[in-house]
């Protein structure tokens, strides 16, 4: 095992040395986390037209209180592919919504219970 990581580290090594590219497989590990990333991708506003304090979320969220963003977020922009849904409550339960790929609200309040009500965020892909 040890000498097939010395070849490969000799080949990648001469390969750039000459100018090569490397196929793409040569990291396995970032291009899974960018791309899980990539998918898995909104940006919450505190206030609603997305104005004040923001942040992007790239992962679930099953209890915001921790976050500091329980009850705050007032707009939001889905940034990524998968689909994400607003909780009312902690644990994704209570009144919700959900954002598809590319699109926004403007204000959480338009949507019943969910004025400043958001407690968990999660992505469905």
């Amino acid at each position: 095992m040890r000498i097939r990581h010395i070849v490969a580290a000799g080949a990648a090594a001469t390969a750039l040395s000459l100018g090569a590219v490397l196929p793409a497989f040569a990291d396995d590990h970032a291009p899974v986390a960018q791309q899980a990333a990539a998918k898995r991708k909104v940006k919450v506003y505190q206030d609603a037209e997305y104005r004040n304090r923001n942040t992007t979320f790239t992962e679930n969220m099953r209890n915001l209180k921790k976050d500091g963003w329980n009850d705050t977020i007032s707009s939001a922009r889905n940034l990524g592919t998968c689909t994400v849904t607003f909780y009312q409550h902690k644990n994704y339960e209570g009144a919700r919504f959900s954002l598809a790929k590319g699109e926004r609200e403007p204000h959480f309040g338009d949507h019943p219970h969910m004025s400043d009500a958001t407690s968990s965020v999660k992505f469905r892909c």
